[in-house]
């Protein structure tokens, strides 16, 4: 748990990604983001896991969630609450409570020696059914411009913190997920979806110029209890599930795969 403090590893190793089109590292394409002032305040703080960065992210925040900086599907993720000088630890199945000074030797045996990991701010997620829920917007590129060709919810299965398909994340519409979280004819609906399009918008833009290469985004929003959007995660390499097994929006899922065949 000694990873460098430091977001990314500089601007050469940027530059020998820029004509990639998959960007696999979270913490390279989170310095970008946060490095575009209108975008930043979207971005949960975010920092290589160490010793002295966890210790700082849990003073700050009562949760924080560590990832494996590369990786997709929600594996590996660990979910840290803290209760003063307690802390309660998710990951998988199992829920350990102990003391803060206990902590990082004992997280040690979540993590994989080989593999670099970030931790990132928790939010408070907005809820369906009690239930967390965030939002993927597909975002493709097959010719000079950016367009948005889906947007579905992951509704998190009961029990769990994370909402993708693997852990039996439920998908259903983003507008639905909207009235049942936040009450029918809530204002709040519609500037949170019209919110999303400009955010999902400004995303693409804010990579593409650093990341030329890049032809498809999968961006992952979660609304906070009062509907705050941020950005969780940006893919690369979205995979199509939760548009193929959301029920009667098939017209949805072939757009994103007629467009996926004009990408070159």
């Amino acid at each position: 748990m000694d990873h460098e403090s430091s977001m990314g590893k500089g601007y050469k190793e940027e530059l020998s990604l820029r004509n990639y089109r998959q960007i696999a590292s979270k913490a390279l394409k989170t310095k970008v983001m946060q490095s575009h002032d209108p975008l930043a305040v979207y971005i949960p703080e975010t920092t290589w896991l160490n010793k002295v960065e966890l210790k700082k992210m849990l003073d700050r925040y009562p949760m924080v969630f560590i990832k494996p900086d590369k990786g997709n599907g929600g594996h590996g993720i660990i979910r840290i609450r803290r209760y003063q000088d307690w802390c309660e630890v998710r990951w998988r199945k199992e829920r350990q409570l102990m003391r803060m000074e206990e902590l990082p030797k004992r997280l040690v045996r979540y993590l994989s020696p080989s593999r670099p990991y970030i931790i990132q701010q928790g939010i408070e997620m907005a809820k369906v059914d009690g239930r967390p829920f965030d939002i993927r917007l597909m975002l493709q590129k097959p010719d000079t411009r950016w367009l948005l060709s889906g947007m579905v919810a992951k509704v998190a299965a009961r029990g769990e913190f994370i909402t993708n398909h693997c852990k039996g994340g439920l998908p259903i519409t983003a507008k639905e997920a909207m009235v049942r979280s936040f009450g029918e004819g809530n204002p709040l609906n519609e500037l949170l979806y019209k919110h999303l399009l400009s955010l999902s918008s400004m995303t693409a833009e804010v990579l593409d110029e650093r990341f030329p290469g890049i032809k498809e985004l999968g961006i992952d929003v979660g609304p906070d209890q009062e509907g705050h959007p941020w950005i969780f995660e940006v893919n690369t390499r979205p995979d199509l599930f939760v548009f193929q097994h959301l029920k009667h929006h098939g017209a949805q899922y072939r757009r994103i795969l007629a467009r996926r065949k004009r990408l070159v």
